[in-house]
């Protein structure tokens, strides 16, 4: 059966090459002719993305940054509330990992496919000229993340109903983790535990503060997001500390732009860290837009696959069906 995905990204217009495409380069108008308008270069700037906004039917982004965590999440969750149907995006990819067994794999200047669907189903796939060499994916019930070279074609797996419980390992990059890190789903109102987020502002610095609580009401570490002080006021950087400080997940996100003419406002360019596993995702995206006609079977589970695989978050070891 053919692929959907692969359709969708060998498709006339997919991009072929390694760099990024540059709009042509515009004439420059002469200061005198400002000067003539009567107004400074920056003021007709604003007249006409007041103008543009106007004919466009977009809202203004808002005049100031959050003053309190209500604010903050309203924000970022009435953007992505645009994101009512499937994401699909074209990329550059270079990723790298370290798995359980100390084996490194990298993936370097690779072209990518990315189709999200809210509220959890991810297909990423990692092309090569032969196909595809990696893909992380889930849906509504398993994530998985895939990897086929010629030393290592291995699949590793789980449900998401088990995720967190004591016999759950976490992946060298944790789906639930990246699915937080892309920022293509609403902030939650807390974390582990029912705690409320604070914002902290310190000058420019603007943070939504989590704090996950475990058994007993114990802190058991927290996440930082940090908003952009300038509009359009995204997240630009998350990070998720245990306890005593250590890093867990570092994401940096910028080059927020519209998707399509009545779509979100989602990053463009991606660096998302697991220092754990030492595993490193950066990604730049090429374009992306909404597709409607996209269905849930895009996202099916890898039941298929013919090379090694581990059910991390099972007691027992098992085989591939859930």
């Amino acid at each position: 059966m053919a692929d959907p995905l692969h359709e969708i990204i060998t498709a006339p217009g997919f991009p072929t090459g390694r760099g990024r495409s540059q709009a042509p380069p515009t004439g420059s108008q002469p200061p005198a002719a400002a000067a003539k308008a009567g107004l400074p270069a920056t003021i007709c700037q604003l007249v006409l993305i007041a103008m543009a906004v106007v004919l466009s039917g977009c809202p203004a982004p808002p005049a100031q940054p959050p003053a309190s965590r209500r604010e903050a999440l309203e924000r970022v969750n009435d953007n992505l509330t645009r994101l009512n149907r499937p994401l699909q995006c074209s990329a550059l990819v270079s990723f790298k990992f370290r798995d359980a067994d100390g084996k490194l794999h990298s993936f370097l200047g690779h072209e990518a496919g990315l189709v999200f669907m809210p509220p959890q189903s991810l297909r990423f796939d990692v092309r090569s000229l032969a196909g595809s060499v990696a893909q992380f994916g889930s849906n509504e019930a398993q994530y998985w993340l895939w990897v086929d070279v010629p030393d290592a074609r291995k699949l590793w797996w789980g449900s998401w109903h088990r995720v967190g419980q004591p016999t759950s390992r976490r992946l060298p990059v944790p789906p639930n983790e990246l699915l937080d890190a892309l920022m293509l789903r609403p902030l939650p109102e807390s974390l582990d535990g029912g705690q409320l987020p604070l914002l902290r502002v310190d000058g420019q610095d603007h943070r939504l503060v989590y704090v996950r609580l475990g058994s007993g009401g114990q802190p058991v570490g927290w996440r930082e997001i940090r908003l952009d002080p300038r509009p359009p006021y995204q997240p630009i950087e998350v990070m998720d500390r245990l306890p005593d400080g250590q890093l867990v997940l570092h994401a940096q996100l910028s080059d927020y732009r519209m998707v399509g003419a009545d779509g979100p406002l989602t990053p463009r360019r991606y660096v998302i860290c697991w220092p754990d596993s030492q595993a490193e995702l950066r990604l730049d995206i090429l374009w992306a837009r909404l597709r409607p006609d996209l269905g849930q079977d895009l996202f099916e589970f890898p039941a298929g696959w013919r090379g090694e695989s581990e059910e991390i978050d099972a007691p027992q070891p098992s085989g591939l069906q859930p």
